[in-house]
């Protein structure tokens, strides 16, 4: 069966799984630092939602050849700029409005687990954008602040969470220079 990518075609047997050939065209795609963007099944568009265990663990033979399209990783990110900047002002914003509860109340508001959500989605996000997101190694300083606000959640400490917030996270937020964007605000 034909399998294309952009530009490159290769034939596999068409007793695999769905599963594995589609492995195969992403584990080509990051070869070359690219994202599959678009996908066909036997001439059909597919989305990620369509990607279930019932059609993964269909044979090839059963849905025809497999035409993909990638698109480079940078050029993504460049492309996703202004949202990710927007973002990141959304999520410094957040952080700052819970400086004064956690000082003045001594009460961890419960929105704050919502936004750890939020800031894992961020990291991941520009871990996913590689070297040069964030500019002189910040990624893992971050992290290790993460790691050490996540430490005084689960000591229930606001005092410490407010000052890790307005002293190492929010900083690091309003300085990332991701993909050549400063962070607003």
């Amino acid at each position: 069966m034909r399998i294309t990518l952009d530009q490159d075609q290769w034939d596999v047997s068409d007793d695999q799984s769905v599963s594995e050939v589609l492995m195969q065209v992403s584990d080509r795609a990051h070869a070359q630092n690219r994202l599959v963007t678009s996908l066909k099944l036997g001439g059909s568009p597919i989305s990620d939602r369509d990607l279930q265990p019932l059609l993964l663990s269909k044979l090839l033979k059963e849905v025809g050849p497999v035409n993909a399209c990638s698109q480079n990783i940078p050029e993504i990110m460049t492309n996703a700029a202004p949202a990710i900047a927007k973002f990141t002002s959304t999520l410094k914003a957040e952080a700052q409005g819970f400086l004064t509860p956690l000082r003045t109340s001594g009460i961890i508001p419960s929105a704050l687990d919502r936004w750890f959500g939020q800031l894992a989605d961020y990291v991941e996000l520009l871990h996913s954008a590689g070297p040069g997101s964030l500019t002189g190694g910040n990624l893992q300083e971050l992290s290790a602040w993460i790691q050490e606000l996540l430490d005084a959640r689960s000591i229930q400490d606001p005092v410490r969470l407010a000052d890790i917030l307005e002293f190492e996270i929010i900083p690091h937020l309003a300085s990332g220079n991701y993909s050549g964007v400063q962070a607003e605000g």
